[in-house]
């Protein structure tokens, strides 16, 4: 890897939000609370945002949708920090026409998350026209609910053939052991990222992983890290705990994580309303009252760590 690609890694170290996607109460994107959005990131210390992902209810958004959403941040970042720009989809086309969209926009990375049933050749063809259509950093999505994901073969099969991938981020079953297999594979050269396995945060730092993708909570989340790279791991520690019952709760499922995240962006003054298109369902009487309590203690938290 070259003098730039190290550099590129060394500077997205920390945490790197995935940004969720508000809409007005007409169903349509809100420009305004996600822009709001993406200066509270910045302005709390992060190394970088992910735009578009599954957070970002990429599933519901439509292509001319995600082609707004690329275009707002890229421009409104303004290269402030690193931006990556999902350009996950159903189809090849319209990968290749998000990623063709990303690079024009300016943005920094690409991600991708690997499409199903491909392994070897055809994963490599796949990536490859991604790739070329896109800017000069692409971090592939290795994302299963179920299992352990991605083959490591196939992982490094693609590091060794692909000259813009420079990136991965996990998000299976059992991650921490992965995480040390493919650093170790790639000695330490291919940028780790860990999302939905927030909860594995301090056993994966132990590990080496780069940087972590949550949804929320960027406050919190950066002064853990940093106390852990001030070498105060015990004060990482005592802080991560504090924030385990909210994750238990919003770990149960990634639609609760999404609802919960919206309904806390509005307590904090960023969303105008909470706002998430089906499948993902209303919280029931219990759920809000859990959500209550929990919000109350995340903006307790983050006051107390601003007055700091």
């Amino acid at each position: 890897m070259d003098k730039e690609s190290r550099k590129i890694i060394s500077g997205m170290r920390g945490i790197i939000p995935s940004l969720h996607t508000p809409f007005s109460k007409d169903n349509k994107i809100d420009i305004l609370s996600l822009k709001k959005l993406i200066d509270h990131s910045i302005a709390t210390g992060c190394s970088g945002m992910l735009v578009g992902a599954v957070a970002g209810e990429n599933a519901s958004l439509s292509l001319a949708e995600k082609q707004t959403i690329i275009n707002v941040c890229v421009e409104h970042n303004d290269n402030r920090v690193p931006l990556i720009v999902s350009c996950s989809s159903n189809n090849q086309h319209d990968r290749m026409t998000l990623s063709k969209e990303a690079k024009v926009a300016g943005a920094d990375w690409i991600l991708c998350q690997t499409p199903n049933n491909l392994k070897g050749n055809e994963l490599i063809r796949c990536f490859n026209e991604i790739a070329e259509t896109g800017p000069s950093n692409l971090m592939i999505q290795d994302l299963s609910w179920t299992d352990n994901g991605m083959d490591d073969e196939d992982i490094l099969l693609l590091f060794e053939n692909i000259k813009k991938f420079k990136g991965l981020k996990i998000e299976v079953l059992n991650s921490g052991p992965k995480y040390s297999r493919i650093l170790k594979a790639t000695n330490h050269e291919l940028h780790l990222s860990g999302g939905w396995a927030i909860m594995g945060m301090i056993e994966a730092l132990n590990r080496g992983v780069h940087a972590f993708i949550p949804s929320t909570m960027e406050i919190i989340y950066n002064q853990i890290y940093n106390l852990f790279m001030e070498k105060k791991i015990i004060e990482s520690r005592d802080l991560f705990s504090k924030i385990l019952p909210i994750l238990s709760f919003t770990h149960q499922h990634i639609d609760i994580a999404i609802q919960f995240s919206k309904m806390l962006r509005v307590k904090e003054g960023i969303f105008k309303t909470d706002l998430c298109r089906s499948p993902i369902a209303q919280f029931d009487f219990f759920q809000l009252e859990e959500v209550k309590n929990h919000i109350k203690k995340v903006i307790n938290l983050q006051n107390n760590l601003s007055q700091n």
